[in-house]
């Protein structure tokens, strides 16, 4: 077995190809020899947390958890499109699904040495909910071997033809549901065509919803403005940044936006919607970005849609401000997300859990206790398996048409 790298059993969650539901079918798993660590860092998306949480009691092995996915504003995307849009089962699945989620987790959390987050939001909700232990908002950092290089050619010449002089508007962004790419494309059709005609917008990525986005474009009479350039490589990205000249985002679902960070490090102004997580935690309004409150019911959300194209045609009336306000974004970005100053939060949260650890005395001689052990094996263990399950058949209910992964698109990710 490779001390680099342990491969557990696992189930595909069909909703997104590529994504595995871990699970300790495997004798060795459960088998407490078969671990020693200084410190266990656990990613909570999956039930995989419990082999930390179990180790912890199990060994003393300090666990520090960390949260990046706002599940409750995701879930949406399992159901299939004609559920989704019934309001009496999203009123169930609060009651069903959100309620015992929000308790069990922060159950798991507070079990642990402490938290990391990557915004400011997603810090505030935990904290509402109950979590005690220390948590740290460490937001990701950019690669600056591949946006801090040499600009290349201007992938829009290709692209867009002879409508590549007009306004450039970019998204970028997996095509699924919570990513709201569909919004975008409204607020383009309607509220910004008109009064810039010679725009355009591209999409940068795909996924289960490219389709359906497409259809949006065509029903709306857009399909000759909306450009989709299909999965692009990430070492590609900046030139997409660079020529590009405002940056559009609709999601509601992001803890940190991966994508406005890189937006935001190339000096590209951002208008997007205020979520009180990751666009809220990476904008500040005005100054490195703009950003427009979403709306809740329709009439609402329509006048949110009309306030945010009209931010877009004011940054496109103004290159100067486009250029004022992206030459702040990469100043902001560069002193806020670098990586030496991510490394140091990281080293930081790190001794934050150890030293938690070392003060929560735990018995030692009940570590020893072989009724003890077989007790935490059959509570983390079990619940790792019977939710893990639960998640794969969700999964079923609405799996992906096509497996979007394509890894060698993104070398530097699999260096």
């Amino acid at each position: 077995m490779s001390m680099d790298a342990v491969a557990l059993p696992s189930l595909p969650l069909h909703t997104y190809p590529g994504v595995f539901l871990p699970l300790p079918s495997a004798s060795w798993v459960r088998d407490v020899k078969s671990w020693d660590f200084d410190l266990c860092y656990a990613q909570t998306t999956t039930l995989l947390v419990e082999l930390g949480i179990w180790l912890r009691y199990a060994k003393g092995i300090p666990l520090l958890c960390v949260n990046t996915t706002h599940l409750i504003a995701a879930y949406d995307v399992l159901l299939p499109e004609k559920i989704s849009k019934i309001k009496a089962v999203h009123t169930i699945l609060e009651k069903l699904f959100r309620r015992p989620y929000e308790k069990f987790f922060t159950y798991l959390y507070n079990q642990s040495d402490g938290l990391v987050v990557l915004s400011e939001g997603l810090r505030d909700y935990w904290q509402k909910l109950g979590v005690r232990v220390p948590i740290y908002v460490i937001p990701r950092t950019i690669q600056a071997d591949i946006f801090d290089r040499s600009i290349r050619g201007n992938p829009y010449l290709k692209l867009l033809g002879d409508k590549v002089q007009g306004l450039r508007l970019l998204c970028v962004g997996r095509h699924t549901r919570e990513k709201s790419q569909d919004r975008v494309i409204r607020i383009f059709a309607r509220n910004i065509l008109s009064a810039c005609p010679e725009a355009t917008l591209t999409l940068v990525g795909q996924g289960p919803d490219t389709d359906y986005y497409r259809r949006v474009a065509c029903q709306l009479g857009v399909q000759d403005r909306v450009f989709f350039t299909g999965e692009v490589p990430f070492t590609d990205m900046l030139e997409y940044y660079s020529y590009g000249d405002v940056f559009v985002h609709a999601s509601l679902s992001e803890t940190y936006g991966n994508v406005l960070g890189e937006a935001l490090w190339c000096g590209m102004p951002v208008v997007a919607f205020e979520d009180g997580m990751g666009a809220s935690s990476q904008i500040k309004h005005g100054v490195n970005g703009i950003l427009i409150q979403p709306g809740c019911s329709s009439e609402e959300q329509e006048q949110a849609d009309a306030v945010f194209g009209k931010a877009v045609l004011q940054l496109a009336s103004s290159p100067e401000a486009r250029a004022s306000m992206g030459k702040t974004a990469a100043s902001m970005a560069k002193e806020h997300v670098s990586s030496a100053n991510i490394q140091q939060r990281m080293v930081d949260a790190f001794m934050g859990a150890c030293q938690h650890r070392a003060r929560s005395n735990m018995d030692s001689a009940r570590m020893n206790s072989p009724f003890y052990q077989l007790w935490l094996k059959w509570i983390h263990f079990g619940t790792w398996i019977s939710l893990s399950l639960g998640l794969f058949l969700l999964g079923l209910l609405r799996p992906s048409r096509v497996d979007f992964r394509k890894p060698h698109l993104h070398p530097s990710l699999y260096r």
